[in-house]
């Protein structure tokens, strides 16, 4: 298997999507039918399936684990826990937030039950809590969340790229809050860190977007655009056009407006309105307020 593991990530690394699901279907067709090594591919490809935002064959392969581990009796285990938490925040990406929540807080009991109190998984779900309640607006809640993974995290060494993780989620909690200068020094802190890393990490879009938004909150557009566009770089190369490409095509669609850039802004927006149309259906209210945003900016032309 670690050859494997080692084949896959350098698929991904160098942003061969399909050569990793190739990788991903290919493995769980060589591996015994009801085997634990099974659960857990079908976790990592629902994870894929996540990432690149086709969202109904990774909550299907979520399941599928879900139903191998217990059908082998894990039901009360870490991986049973960190399946759990990972369609929780499939469900949190798709606007699901009540149900995400439950989730996350049922795969919590369930790592506390195992005494995996300390374990990565159980700091993940504090992060992802924070997310959750951030987008339901709740930010207090969210904020104490967050500050729990952060503290947690900072009391071990060797904990750089989670630490820079919540540091953006309160990075973005502040900024929800309207609290721009909090939200600078979190976001500052985080992008150091991802800077000073060796290998390109797969949440540093998330920091390059939250700072981008200050410099466009300061007024400081070319500063944002530039962010932005380092941040859609990084999601193509680990994604794809997924739905988070398509958001940073439409903040470089608002900045370019701002500049007096139109053509650019009707072209940007346009592209995200194309993305997010293929991914979530014509009906869906983001696409129809994405494409009531570009019929807008054509007025403009």
């Amino acid at each position: 298997m670690n050859d494997f593991y080692e084949k896959l990530d350098e698929a991904y690394g160098s942003g061969d999507l399909a050569a990793a699901e190739a990788l991903l279907l290919s493995a769980i067709e060589e591996t015994r039918e009801g085997s634990i090594e099974r659960a857990g591919l079908f976790n990592e490809l629902a994870g894929f399936y996540k990432g690149v935002s086709r969202y109904a064959e990774s909550e299907s392969a979520f399941t599928q684990a879900l139903d191998l581990f217990d059908s082998a009796g894990m039901s009360a285990t870490l991986e049973y826990a960190t399946v759990l938490l990972n369609l929780a925040g499939l469900y949190r990406i798709k606007g699901e937030t009540d149900r995400s929540a439950e989730l996350f807080l049922r795969a919590m009991n369930k790592l506390e039950d195992a005494g995996e109190q300390d374990s990565y998984a159980y700091v993940s779900i504090l992060n992802n809590l924070a997310l959750t309640y951030q987008e339901k607006g709740e930010y207090a809640l969210a904020f104490d969340y967050a500050s729990t993974a952060l503290a947690r995290l900072r009391a071990n060494e060797g904990n750089e790229h989670e630490i820079a993780v919540s540091l953006n989620n309160l990075a973005a909690i502040k900024l929800g809050q309207n609290d721009q200068v909090s939200a600078d020094v979190y976001v500052s802190e985080a992008l150091e860190m991802y800077d000073a890393m060796t290998e390109t990490n797969v949440h540093h879009a998330a920091a390059l977007t939250t700072k981008a938004v200050l410099q466009c909150r300061a007024g400081n557009y070319n500063s944002a655009l530039e962010g932005f566009r380092r941040a859609l770089e990084l999601t193509k190369l680990f994604f794809g056009e997924n739905i988070e490409f398509a958001i940073c095509k439409r903040n470089i669609s608002d900045v370019c407006g701002l500049l007096g850039d139109h053509d650019a802004a009707v072209s940007e927006q346009a592209e995200a309105v194309s993305i997010m149309e293929r991914i979530l259906g014509r009906e869906h209210p983001s696409v129809r307020s994405a494409l009531a945003r570009l019929e807008q900016l054509k007025e403009k032309c």
